[in-house]
């Protein structure tokens, strides 16, 4: 064999089995250069841990004085409300109507339905005189009588758009007799129905005389009886003796 052919040979071999010195090309898997090394991304930081919610605390008791007090200053709403019963009743602390009506004013605007309700009860029942804040207007001559009628519809009808109940049939009573404000049969069932529909069986019976009579709503003598009949079932005697004369309509607890 020639010197040459035996050249060619060898480096052939040598290409197949990979024994040759440095190779030409770059193997078909060889690991990319190297990066350089950098330091590992911190973590992310921790969020801050939201504030613990307030201890719970079961109302005050209506005769716990201190109780009371101690949770109206420590910002528990309801309890300036009873509070404020204490102050207004006399039964416990003595007689302050202006600190009773106070706590009933901050409760209330603090979206205490129970507080304007309280506030409304005083006013209906002659135990404060009204201010112009109350509703009552001073600039038009109105006698002490209409100013109180005034100041209780206003604040019977804030305690109805917070969710009482009582709230609503009083404000109902106030428009459907022209007690505060001008007589408005159609506005006194608007609210008897809101709270009839809600299960208060006074407002039942209310509504009922309305669609008996025809004021302020179409007159139906069925409708009456079914809402008489509402409210016997709701365990008022009178919706009871309203729907049947003959008794045939019976509370639940009969």
């Amino acid at each position: 064999m020639h010197v040459r052919e035996l050249a060619q040979a060898l480096l052939g071999a040598l290409l197949l089995c990979g024994c040759g010195g440095a190779a030409t090309t770059t193997p078909r898997h060889a690991a990319g250069p190297l990066r350089p090394a950098t330091a590992a991304t911190p973590p992310p930081a921790a969020a801050p841990a939201e504030a613990a919610p307030p201890p719970f605390r079961l109302p005050c008791e209506r005769d716990d004085l201190v109780g009371c007090t101690n949770g109206c200053a420590d910002h528990q709403i309801e309890d300036c409300v009873t509070l404020g019963s204490m102050y207004l009743g006399g039964a416990i602390v003595s007689v302050d109507v202006g600190r009773a009506m106070g706590l009933f004013k901050e409760a209330c605007a603090e979206g205490s339905a129970r507080g304007c309700l309280r506030l409304g009860d005083a006013y209906h029942d002659r135990l404060a005189p009204p201010d112009r804040a109350d509703g009552a207007s001073a600039a038009d001559g109105a006698s002490a009588a209409d100013g109180a009628d005034a100041a209780a519809l206003y604040w019977h009808a804030r305690a109805c758009h917070a969710g009482a109940n009582l709230g609503c049939l009083a404000a109902g009573r106030a428009y459907l007799h022209g007690q505060g404000a001008s007589a408005d049969a159609g506005r006194a069932a608007a609210l008897f129905q809101r709270v009839c529909e809600r299960g208060n069986a006074p407002a039942c019976v209310e509504l009922g005389h309305l669609h008996a009579q025809g004021e302020g709503v179409k007159r139906d003598g069925p409708k009456s009886v079914e809402l008489f009949t509402k409210a016997c079932k709701l365990g008022l005697d009178e919706g009871c003796l309203l729907a049947s004369r003959s008794g045939d309509v019976l509370p639940p607890r009969d």
